[in-house]
């Protein structure tokens, strides 16, 4: 018979050394599985925080951007409006001043080589000039006699206020255009 007693122990220990290695090296392949598994993780978690923090910072551009554009608009529209009104404001002005020529003419008379006080002050309100300053003054003042023309010759007083109402406007107008152009320029 055999005796197996004097290779139990010799067994025993291979059995024990292959038990250890096997389950070491099982156990070491699963924790070195669990440590990618959370460094995986770890860097999702990561990648994901900076996906919405750029996310986060390009809405809050875009609502800034909007808002932005919204206050230009906002500011443009006013403008616009503010445009709309002096144009309206000047057409009412122009046909006021269209009224004073024919009473500016009528009280300065004929006597006048050119503009009489009255149709002076319309002219210079038509440029958008003050009234203020201009005196009365006799009928036919002239520097000297010489000067003086008779009054069927040149270009009739109303026709020269005319003419200074249409320049006024215009000149008003551009005025006016520009401001707001200025004013949607420099965000005012």
């Amino acid at each position: 018979m055999f005796d197996i007693r004097p290779y139990i122990k010799p067994l025993a220990i291979a059995a024990a050394v292959v038990l250890v290695w096997g389950g070491g090296f099982y156990s070491g392949q699963h924790v070195a599985a669990t440590a990618a598994t959370v460094r995986l993780q770890s860097v999702q978690l990561t990648h994901e925080q900076e996906r919405s923090r750029i996310a986060t910072a390009k809405a809050d551009e875009l609502a800034a951007a909007l808002a932005d554009q919204q206050r230009l608009a906002d500011h443009a529209n006013k403008l616009g409006w503010r445009l709309l009104q002096t144009q309206g404001q000047l057409v009412q002005s122009q046909a006021q001043l269209r009224e004073r020529i024919a009473d500016a003419t009528r009280n300065d008379g004929q006597a006048w080589t050119g503009l009489g006080p009255d149709g002076l002050r319309v002219y210079r309100a038509a440029l958008g000039y003050t009234e203020s300053g201009v005196s009365a003054a006799d009928a036919g003042d002239a520097a000297k006699a010489g000067q003086t023309t008779a009054p069927s010759t040149g270009i009739p007083p109303a026709d020269l206020i005319a003419h200074a109402v249409d320049y006024g406007r215009w000149c008003q107008e551009l005025e006016a255009k520009f401001d707001a152009h200025a004013a949607l320029q420099g965000g005012h």
